[in-house]
């Protein structure tokens, strides 16, 4: 009976992650993906960055023909971002304007993970902890920690009901909290109405602005040369080629390389002595770039990442000529 009573309380004192089957993360991921693009519902939601905070409403529908989602800005002039059938429409009420651009946003709300680990688990260590309490739902709490320097670490909480994702923090490499999303308050619906997808504003006397799609998969050559990327902490791999050719003429390649969580984009363009140009470190936020010219062209890195990767990254730029 003694050893019994023994094995209980040191049962209690254990931490939470190693009373949680670890074997279940996957699960809960690939529950929170379903449930990021097969849920109707509508929320309030905080985002924090350093010592900015917004404020902002968010409407998902999932329907026949696709996901409808509508984002309202609650602090500021009432800026929406309307998301639908691969196009993504930002009304900007103080500048009487709307910008229209194809394809997939960079930035999403929730914020989207992989569903599959077993390729980062060399490199991130996943654990399930105790459940927890987010907008008023009981949500299961997981914490993705890096391995190396050259990564941020995640904190998710994942309702424990629909697998909606409620709640994330970013972590940088010294165990501070960079950013944080967190819903205050969410609704799930049945159906959602389709008054509640249209924004607030007709258009009909603002300037329509429509980004020109960029060219994907292109080889990386130009002149007969050839950019290339020498160094990039383990688990990274190219993810995307592209040119974009800007308002001013001016073309601008832009790479990326994820280890399929974190990723870091390159941007090389022709250098122009007139334009002001980043060289050396800079952040913002979570956000970390790191410049330097080659030969005519100046190449920057950015990335949601510690600053040692960009520099990293970027410092290895080289071109190589045929």
């Amino acid at each position: 009976m003694k050893n019994k009573w023994l094995y209980f309380f040191s049962v209690l004192l254990m931490p939470a992650a190693v009373l949680a089957d670890n074997g279940n993360v996957e699960a809960w991921l690939q529950k929170m993906h379903h449930a990021a693009h097969m849920s109707n519902y509508t929320g309030t939601f905080v985002y924090q960055q350093d010592s900015q905070m917004s404020l902002m409403r968010i409407i998902h529908a999932a329907t026949k023909d696709g996901e409808h989602e509508r984002l309202v800005s609650l602090d500021d002039v009432g800026r929406e971002v309307i998301r639908t059938k691969g196009s993504v429409t930002c009304i900007l009420p103080d500048s009487k304007s709307v910008v229209v651009e194809k394809g997939r946003p960079e930035q999403q709300f929730p914020p989207a993970f992989p569903m599959k680990i077993e390729s980062l688990q060399s490199y991130y260590k996943f654990e399930l902890m105790k459940q927890e309490t987010v907008a008023e739902r009981t949500a299961q709490k997981i914490v993705i920690s890096p391995k190396d320097q050259y990564r941020y670490g995640h904190n998710l909480w994942v309702d424990s009901e629909t697998g909606l994702l409620l709640k994330t923090h970013l972590i940088d490499e010294n165990g501070n909290l960079l950013e944080q999303f967190m819903f205050t308050e969410i609704e799930f619906m049945d159906n959602v109405p389709e008054k509640l997808l249209k924004p607030r504003i007709t258009g009909d006397t603002y300037t329509w602005h429509e980004a020109k799609k960029p060219d994907v998969d292109i080889d990386a050559e130009r002149d007969g040369g050839k950019w290339m990327v020498r160094s990039l902490p383990a688990g990274f791999r190219s993810d995307m080629k592209r040119h974009h050719n800007m308002p001013n003429q001016k073309e601008v390649q832009h790479l990326v390389f994820t280890d399929g969580l974190a990723s870091v984009s390159i941007f090389i363009e022709k250098h122009q002595p007139s334009m002001p140009n980043l060289v050396g470190a800079s952040s913002m936020g979570a956000v970390n770039a790191f410049g330097k010219l080659v030969k005519t062209h100046h190449v920057t890195a950015v990335g949601e990442v510690p600053r040692a990767t960009v520099q990293m990254i970027s410092e290895s730029v080289s071109y190589q000529a045929k």
